[in-house]
């Protein structure tokens, strides 16, 4: 299915690898307007940049934003507002991935997964909403994780996080549909991205055998719903949170 959002514009939060990477080449395939944001990786940002943008033709620009603190995003909204006059799609797609058991987390370890997951979307979206009641719509998508719904050991902060993000997704639909403003949350399973190299062989396996679909999810799978929740086709959609696990979550 093809989605035309010529025209719109998108910020996508962590846009230089993983999911956030594949947003960035799927919405420029579609025709928007995409400023992603990255943390410290320049070199892996100008690649994704430059590669996307010659194969589709697309505007496409990258910066390094730190989500967890809000001058540095207020001045990144800012900015695009003097270019554009407009917001219309804002996917938080950067995250940190914390392990260990709860009496193990630091209080460092805790606040910086909070930071990173929670509050730089609390910043991101404060400063777009403002932009969106204004235009009197827009769309907020937030990439969460099953974790959110099953946590497993040693993901105590990292798990809150994500349920967190959940509760924040539902209170925004609630409070700003009047403004024809839609946000929603994807909570993805394990995806194929550099995080899944790090799993050893017999823990994957272990996975598929919990996984009616039989596969790892692939970038794609979360892109492409990002996508239709960002279309019209998904305009009676909002406060919504769908997993993309392939089934594992009914075991």
């Amino acid at each position: 299915m093809e989605y035309n959002l010529d025209g719109k514009t998108v910020i996508i939060t962590g846009g230089s690898r993983g999911i956030g990477r594949e947003m960035v080449r799927a919405f420029a395939e579609a025709g928007a307007n995409v400023y992603f944001t990255y943390l410290s990786n320049h070199i892996k940002a100008q690649n994704v940049q430059e590669e996307f943008g010659k194969r589709y033709h697309s505007k496409i620009n990258s910066r390094s934003v730190d989500g967890r603190g809000g001058s540095e995003v207020k001045n990144f909204i800012e900015d695009i507002i003097k270019e554009t006059g407009k917001i219309d799609i804002l996917i938080n797609c950067a995250g940190y991935i914390s392990r260990g058991f709860f009496l193990n987390t630091t209080e460092d370890v805790w606040k910086n997964t909070l930071d990173s997951n929670v509050n730089s979307i609390f910043h991101y979206s404060k400063y777009v909403l403002k932009h969106m009641i204004l235009q009197k719509s827009g769309c907020i998508i937030n990439i969460s994780s099953v974790s959110a719904h099953f946590p497993a050991k040693g993901q105590a902060a990292y798990s809150t996080s994500k349920g967190a993000i959940e509760s924040l997704t539902k209170a925004l639909a609630l409070e700003y549909g009047k403004y024809n403003i839609r946000v929603n949350t994807i909570a993805p399973g394990l995806i194929e991205t550099e995080v899944v190299k790090t799993i050893s062989p017999k823990v994957k396996s272990e996975i598929l055998t919990k996984t009616p679909l039989g596969r790892f999810g692939r970038a794609d799978d979360i892109s492409n719903l990002a996508l239709f929740l960002s279309s019209e086709r998904a305009s009676y959609i909002t406060g919504t949170q769908i997993l993309v696990t392939g089934g594992r979550h009914l075991e």
